[in-house]
């Protein structure tokens, strides 16, 4: 009987052995570690692209000034693009955020970690909320929580 008993708790000791080591490459693909969460930026822009995904979800953003112009990215010479990366579709539904949520030239404002390697990308922060949507014109005073909704 010991050794049946010894026999199946080391197969449930693999068992949960593989399953640890399987759901690894999950966790580290959630990871931070290309973000300066030191850092939060916060940026204004018209909505470019809305790319909603199964694991993340990106809004793809041009700058737009305070007076509501558009910015240029002096760099390149064209428009200042920004990607942030934000949660799953099925996170945003629970937010009642969805493709419907902001049409193409939507004003909003989003609060993200950069990325360390400086190009124009970030991630929103996983706690609270850091969105503001301002509809499809700059209001007066810019877009913030006293002139747009937040998520």
């Amino acid at each position: 009987m010991k050794t049946t008993t010894r026999g199946a708790s080391a197969a449930v000791l693999a068992v949960i052995l593989l399953l640890g080591v399987g759901s690894t490459p999950a966790i580290a693909h959630h990871s931070y570690a290309m973000y300066d969460t030191a850092i939060q930026r916060t940026v204004t822009g018209k909505l470019v692209r809305f790319i909603i995904g199964a694991n993340h979800s990106q809004f793809v953003l041009q700058v737009v000034n305070p007076d509501g112009s558009l910015a240029l990215d002096e760099k390149k010479g064209g428009p200042l693009i920004w990607q942030v990366e934000t949660t799953s579709a099925a996170q945003l539904v629970r937010q009642n955020i969805t493709v419907e949520t902001f049409k193409i030239g939507t004003i909003f404002t989003v609060n993200f970690y950069p990325l360390r390697d400086g190009r124009n990308g970030g991630a929103q922060p996983q706690q609270g909320p850091s969105l503001i949507m301002c509809g499809m014109e700059m209001p007066k005073g810019g877009c913030n929580e006293k002139t747009g909704k937040k998520y």
